[in-house]
């Protein structure tokens, strides 16, 4: 039985690949930043020292939308993703990190008081 973490890394990988892609080439830097509030899936591709402008691929959106909805299949849909990747002599690197939403917290019922039998 395949491992949650193989579906994740293989929708990561795929991801950054198609965002590098996306990429002008003079960019040795980006950000790919994916928001999803449940509803609808938002994203940006960026570096911030460059001028020149990246697209968004139809493909990247696709892959977008892949990558939370592996998340989402396992209870784990995330609110953010940043995936930044770098060129670093030749060879791109990469990481990503998350925002999850807050865990609801849910107060216990108020305890009656000991001596007070009835009620």
């Amino acid at each position: 039985m395949p491992d949650k973490f193989d579906a994740y890394n293989e929708a990561l990988t795929a991801l950054v690949n198609e965002a590098i892609r996306c990429s002008p080439e003079s960019w040795e830097a980006g950000r790919l930043t994916i928001q999803c509030d449940g509803h609808r899936i938002d994203y940006r591709l960026k570096n911030e020292e460059a001028e020149d402008k990246a697209f968004i691929s139809d493909e990247l959106a696709r892959l977008c939308e892949e990558y939370w909805g592996a998340f989402m299949k396992n209870g784990e849909a995330w609110l953010e993703s940043q995936i930044d990747f770098r060129r670093v002599e030749g060879t791109w690197k990469f990481s990503a990190s998350f925002k999850f939403p807050k865990a609801a917290t849910v107060a216990p019922p108020p305890r009656k008081p000991f001596w007070k039998l009835w009620s």
